[in-house]
């Protein structure tokens, strides 16, 4: 009987060491568990944010894109004070107006800048202007606004040997200033010219500067030999170009707002002309007409963009010329085309046929085209547009990368649903087919067909 009754005794002890273990256990896995919770916040309370893990050469790169801030992002750390202070980029861009009666304030950016080339805009001959001056060798962009013969007195004799881009609003009496900084601008490329309004006068002051070209020349306003890109805005009436008489040999851009176009365009040469654009202007009054001259010298332009007018006002006469500049530049490939050339309220369009004659099919080469402030509400447009991808492809022409771009986030997404049918009529004519910022239903269906890639960037309609 005393062996049982040690046996029983020997259970009995190990039953407890069973239960006193398993509540070590219990107490281990919770110690655990608690444990975890500890590092887990330590993690969080040391992890570096992920904008700090960038480095400095980024970081400033972040910051000159957003330099109006600066002073308030140099509050947010230590770090970013150091970058900001330390990159002479961030205080490169001086808009003038800020520094109304703070020429001090000025100063101090200007010197924060060191030696880092300046963008100056400016819109009348302030006081200030004298703080700028002693580093007019380092402006790489000059923006005039307002009364720009004041400013030039300013400028009379100084040279300005690292400008390349130069806006200007021009007044009648301020030509003669201008071919004065051309020629003490040997630097220059981008030239863009605003209120242009009548032919030049040019005075006794600058005679010399044009040698053997008549008084009235309107060459002789623009710096031929060194242009890469000229923008001209205004009215050239009566300014009596003569074919072929501009030569622009470096010349890659090219944007017109002015009425009458058609003229330059046959005064100028540009053999390496790229990329032209043409803006329908508001106010303008243009001068349609038919390019009298050999459209093959244009046959370097690939790029073609036609813009609205600020507001965006359809102009007809606008739209009769963006018909001709389709048969001047034959040779286009990437065409970027504003919604009002295809949506006017009246008469037909870059795409609507005319006798069977479809303007934008003279560019025989075209690859890609953009179609900005896209809709689909006008059914009768929404019908032209696609019977005409859907011509281009039974008759064997080149299926297009075609990318839309709504620019209206209120448009009725009821309206875009129910033209399902025509994105994929779209998706079988087109190469690629690309909607940005295009409202549109959960439930439309954006299949794509065999061989036809759809990138889509929907905003979700709610």
């Amino acid at each position: 009987m005393k062996e049982l009754s040690d046996a029983r005794a020997e259970l009995a002890r190990l039953q407890r060491a069973e239960l006193e273990l398993l509540q070590d256990l219990l107490d281990i896995r919770k110690a655990l568990a608690a444990q975890k919770v500890v590092i887990d916040k330590l993690i969080k309370a040391s992890a570096v944010p992920p904008i700090n893990r960038l480095p400095n050469e980024l970081l400033a790169q972040i910051f000159i894109l957003i330099s109006d801030e600066r002073e308030s992002l140099a509050t947010v750390s230590r770090r970013w004070r150091v970058v900001i202070m330390e990159t002479p980029s961030i205080w490169s861009e001086i808009y003038l107006s800020h520094y109304y009666s703070r020429p001090d304030l000025l100063k101090l950016h200007l010197d924060r800048s060191r030696q880092a080339p300046l963008t100056i805009s400016l819109h009348y001959n302030q006081t200030e202007l004298e703080v700028v001056l002693p580093h007019v060798n380092r402006i790489h962009t000059l923006r005039i606004f307002g009364s720009a013969s004041d400013v030039f007195d300013e400028f009379a004799s100084l040279a300005f040997p690292s400008l390349e881009n130069l806006f200007v609003d021009l007044e009648s009496n301020s030509i003669d200033r201008l071919l004065s900084i051309y020629s003490r601008s040997p630097a220059l490329k981008c030239l863009e010219l605003a209120g242009l309004d009548g032919p030049p006068l040019v005075s006794g002051l600058t005679a010399g500067l044009l040698g053997n070209s008549p008084p009235h020349c309107p060459s002789r306003i623009f710096p031929t030999e060194s242009l890469t890109i000229l923008s001209l805005l205004g009215f050239t009436d009566n300014w009596n170009f003569l074919p072929d008489s501009i030569h622009f040999p470096i010349l890659e851009s090219l944007t017109l707002q002015i009425n009458d176009p058609m003229s330059f365009l046959e005064a100028i040469v540009a053999p390496k002309l790229e990329r032209f654009e043409f803006s329908m202007g508001h106010g303008v009054n243009f001068s349609c007409r038919a390019f009298n001259g050999p459209t093959s010298k244009f046959d370097s332009v690939f790029h073609l963009s036609f813009t609205p007018s600020p507001t965006r006002r359809f102009n007809q006469d606008a739209l009769d010329l963006a018909k001709e500049f389709c048969q001047v530049f034959r040779g286009v490939r990437y065409a970027n085309i504003h919604m009002t050339y295809l949506l006017p309220p009246s008469h037909w369009t870059l795409v609507y046929p005319d006798d069977h004659y479809i303007p934008i099919d003279n560019w025989t080469c075209l690859e890609s085209l953009e179609i900005r402030d896209f809709s689909f509400i006008r059914v009768e447009c929404r019908k032209y547009f696609v019977e005409w991808f859907t011509k281009r492809t039974n008759s064997g022409q080149r299926r297009l990368h075609l990318k839309l771009v709504s620019d209206d986030f209120a448009s009725d997404y009821l309206a875009i649903r129910e033209t399902s049918n025509a994105y994929q009529v779209l998706q079988r004519c087109c190469a690629s087919v690309e909607l940005y910022r295009i409202p549109a239903s959960s439930r439309m269906d954006l299949s794509t067909s065999t061989g036809s890639l759809l990138l889509v960037q929907l905003d979700n309609a709610t």
